[in-house]
């Protein structure tokens, strides 16, 4: 059943859908000035070939990534810890000592 509501996206005209989402994609990925402003980055927002800051933010990322990697493999799939997981040992004493510090 459609909704009489105007601000409803499900109501708006498909240009105007498009013109909200430009808008919305330009502002998450920025424009190109961002891009120029910065040496490791060409002006379509990639890396230029060699940038320290792709290895940087690279390298985050992979840590990142092996991180989740290593939690999901401590943990049972309802979320909870598996016996004895290092991770929830880990975790336990981070918390044990941030409830210490206050």
């Amino acid at each position: 059943m459609a909704d009489s509501n105007p601000a409803n996206f499900a109501n708006l005209p498909k240009d105007e859908l498009r013109e909200i989402a430009a808008k919305g994609g330009h502002a998450s990925h920025g424009s190109n000035s961002q891009a120029e402003d910065h040496p490791d980055r060409n002006p379509d927002g990639t890396f230029t070939k060699g940038s320290e800051l792709a290895k940087e933010l690279g390298a985050k990322g992979g840590h990142v990534a092996h991180e989740h990697a290593v939690e999901k493999e401590a943990r049972n799939p309802d979320g909870t810890f598996k016996a004895g997981s290092k991770l929830a040992q880990e975790l336990g004493e981070k918390g044990g000592h941030a409830a210490h510090e206050k």
